[in-house]
C-alpha cells in the first residue's frame, strides 16, 4: 500500500465532497476574488458545474484509492 497515493486520494475525496455540498458558497466566493482582481465581466452564476467537477474529484479519489492499494 502506497501511503502517498492514499493521503493524495483523500484530498481529492475532500475537495470533491466539499464542491458538492458547498457549491453556492464557493460560487460565491469564486464572483468575489474575480470581482477584487478587477474581472467584473465574468461573473456568473456556475453552481451546476461544481456538482460536476465534485463528481470528477470524487472519481479521480476512487481511482487513486484503487492505485494506492495495488502497489
Amino acid at each position: 500500500m502506497d501511503i502517498l497515493f492514499l493521503i493524495r486520494s483523500i484530498i481529492f475525496l475532500v475537495a470533491g465532497l466539499v464542491t458538492i455540498i458547498f457549491p453556492k458558497e464557493l460560487n460565491n466566493l469564486k464572483n468575489r476574488l474575480l470581482i477584487r482582481c478587477g474581472f467584473k465581466n465574468r461573473v456568473k452564476n456556475e453552481i451546476k458545474g461544481y456538482y460536476q467537477l465534485g463528481i470528477v474529484f470524487i472519481l479521480i479519489a476512487g481511482i487513486l484509492f484503487i492505485v494506492s492499494i495495488k502497489l
